[in-house]
């Protein structure tokens, strides 16, 4: 078996890695998206004026950028490499327009305007992601890299897209599935999420009662549709969401760095926290050593995938579930002009938000279950029975995505009588550096079903 996976090579990361949430290069949609925001921002004078009620979760964002003498400088430098990416010639930027980000100003009242924004098709491509859009403006330049990156930054943003995630919570929200044959419900989008195949909260327009609601839709039928392999084996190894596969890695490091051409999982910093009573708990399991060596399998989802997730295997649940804040637009792999770039996602893996969940098996040691939020779609939520010293079974609901989370990390302990075997049903081994997402569904060559089989323990 180790002969399958050193023969394994990493291969470099594209700068731009599709994955269905936004535009395609060169399409008209990205001008329109920014022409509107750009408007909206253009009709209010001042953010504390009469004009328009402004957030307050948006003026406290507005007063950290221009108040705090560091990140104003972080903030006015972004903005004007902006002005001097959008007036360079024939600069490369992958088809996609950079969008105008002149100021502060103009920044929050851009996020501002996006709060009462439900994703929507734009001559028929999805602008799924309007945050991530709009912040590309300014996330290629070093300065802005740094500015998005910053805790405190990420908390006054984090804050915002809690008010967003509120209002998509809304009936308000549901008004792209208020027409047939139109946003959500033209004949293009129902198949790209098989309308067919899934609850309503209605049975006439508008079928689910807020965008959310549609986000966390469940199965008519989850038997037929996600049947659980191998209900009763945990030596076979199922997979916890819908996806597709990003990557996967074994014998993996406590410490490692990341390098340009093939980013490496650190566990220290993937099972790490900035929150005291989170690291706690880390600590007292000393996770890092108990994964080190081990297997990692991570997908990534497209906005059409099913977003809730599923036990991968018969256990007991180690220690409450915890919810882990992070960053939501810093990025490795830059410049990255189309927005949320998936090709960042080991990355991710140790600095955005992401739930962590472990559960430790009767007779394949333990599982690292790692929901990952990506950009402005990070609200983990992880369901009620999964408590500590619940006992769990393959298929049942672990939790899901409340508008959140495009990717999914599972990490495999290392048995010293065992090895793992990343394959489907099929017997089809996976590859270890796929190709990446090249079409407009955001799915790659290597679909992994919710409850289907990814891997094989064997005997060594």
């Amino acid at each position: 078996m180790s002969s399958l996976y050193n023969s394994a090579k990493a291969l470099p990361y594209p700068s731009s890695y599709r994955h269905g949430w936004l535009p395609e290069p060169g399409s008209e949609s990205w001008l329109k998206f920014h022409a509107e925001v750009s408007e909206a921002a253009g009709t209010v004078e001042t953010i504390q004026g009469d004009e328009c009620w402004i957030d307050p979760t948006v003026i406290a964002l507005f007063e950290y950028l221009t108040n705090d003498p560091t990140v104003s400088y972080l903030m006015t430098t972004a903005c004007r490499q902006n002005k001097t990416m959008r007036d360079t010639p024939d600069l490369d930027t992958d088809g996609v327009p950079i969008p105008l980000i002149p100021n502060a100003a103009f920044f929050a009242l851009v996020c501002n305007y996006l709060l009462t924004w439900w994703p929507r098709y734009i001559n028929d491509d999805l602008v799924g992601l309007p945050f991530s859009g709009f912040t590309v403006g300014i996330d290629p330049t070093l300065p802005g890299s740094q500015l998005l990156g910053l805790p405190e930054f990420n908390q006054k943003m984090g804050a915002v897209l809690n008010k967003w995630h509120e209002f998509l919570g809304t009936a308000a929200s549901a008004q792209g599935f208020s027409v047939e044959g139109e946003q959500w419900l033209s004949r293009k989008a129902k198949a790209s999420y098989q309308f067919d195949l899934w609850k309503k909260d209605s049975p006439t327009l508008p079928y689910w009662s807020s965008w959310n609601s549609f986000f966390t839709r469940q199965f008519k039928d989850s038997a037929s549709a996600r049947p659980i392999a191998a209900p009763d084996n945990n030596q076979i190894v199922n997979c916890p969401n819908d996806g597709s596969l990003f990557r996967w890695d074994w014998q993996v490091n406590k410490d490692d760095t990341f390098w340009f051409k093939d980013m490496n999982y650190s566990l220290h910093d993937i099972l790490s926290s900035p929150l005291p009573e989170q690291q706690s708990v880390i600590d007292e399991y000393d996770l890092p050593s108990l994964f080190e060596g081990g297997y990692v399998f991570q997908t990534y989802l497209n906005p059409y995938n099913f977003h809730r997730w599923w036990v991968p295997a018969n256990g007991k649940i180690l220690f409450d579930p915890i919810s882990i804040p992070g960053a939501y637009f810093n990025k490795l792999v830059l410049p990255d002009f189309g927005g949320a770039t998936t090709a960042s996602l080991p990355y991710l893996a140790e600095v955005n938000a992401r739930g962590l969940m472990v559960i430790e098996t009767p007779d394949y040691g333990y599982i690292c279950c790692i929901p990952l939020g990506m950009s402005e779609v990070s609200t983990i939520t992880f369901n009620d029975q999964m408590t500590a010293g619940a006992t769990v079974t393959k298929g049942q609901e672990m939790g899901m995505f409340n508008y959140g989370g495009s990717s999914f990390v599972i990490i495999f302990q290392n048995l010293p009588d065992k090895q793992l075997v990343f394959m489907d049903d099929q017997g089809n081994h996976y590859p270890q550096r796929p190709e990446g997402a090249t079409n407009s569904s955001g799915a790659g060559e290597n679909v992994t079903n919710i409850g289907s089989q990814i891997g094989v323990w064997f005997s060594r």
